[in-house]
């Protein structure tokens, strides 16, 4: 499990660094993995290379509450999710967008993995996406699979070069220099 470094391991570190002593024996002496040293090193030392344990400690407080990391969502707003999503037939992108006018921030992702995870448990919430959480994509190992005996657009007949009526894909296209007819 992960846990924040403590200041003291922060002086720790400081101070092992003074004496010369290598990251992983540093990681030894404060009970932590190698990379764990490294990566506090590269995310708190200065332009210059230096590491200071309390300016360390300082960032590392900062961090903490500008990104408090993971939220418990109440059932409050659980709920409120679901009576919009069966009731009022929402899009989750709908959900996020309304209750975030309230101050309620929840992404849409986080409904959609809600929902995903209703349906593993043989909920219903999906039934009321319009897609159903049908994907579109193929799935992984599946081939392309091409049209049988199709025509390279290269081999059109000369004819179809879009001045007739009925040459969809020109018909469909309009351009800046180009006009409706």
């Amino acid at each position: 499990m992960y846990k924040q470094l403590t200041s003291e391991q922060r002086y720790t570190i400081s101070v092992l660094l003074q004496r010369k002593c290598s990251k992983k024996s540093i990681a030894e002496a404060i009970g932590v993995h190698p990379s764990t040293v490294t990566r506090e090193l590269k995310r708190n030392s200065s332009q210059r290379g230096v590491y200071k344990w309390d300016w360390a400690q300082k960032r590392a407080d900062k961090r903490s509450r500008r990104q408090p990391g993971n939220r418990a969502i109440s059932k409050a707003v659980w709920s409120e999710v679901r009576q919009h999503l069966v009731d009022d037939q929402w899009s989750p992108e709908q959900i996020s967008g309304y209750l975030a006018r309230d101050g309620i921030r929840i992404s849409h992702e986080t409904i959609y993995k809600w929902i995903r995870q209703d349906k593993r448990d043989r909920g219903t919430l999906y039934k009321h996406l319009r897609h159903r959480l049908k994907h579109r994509s193929r799935p992984v190992g599946a081939k392309r699979v091409n049209i049988p005996d199709r025509v390279s657009i290269h081999e059109r007949p000369a004819e179809a070069d879009g001045r007739r009526f009925g040459d969809l894909e020109m018909d469909t296209i309009v351009g800046p220099t180009t006009s409706m007819q």
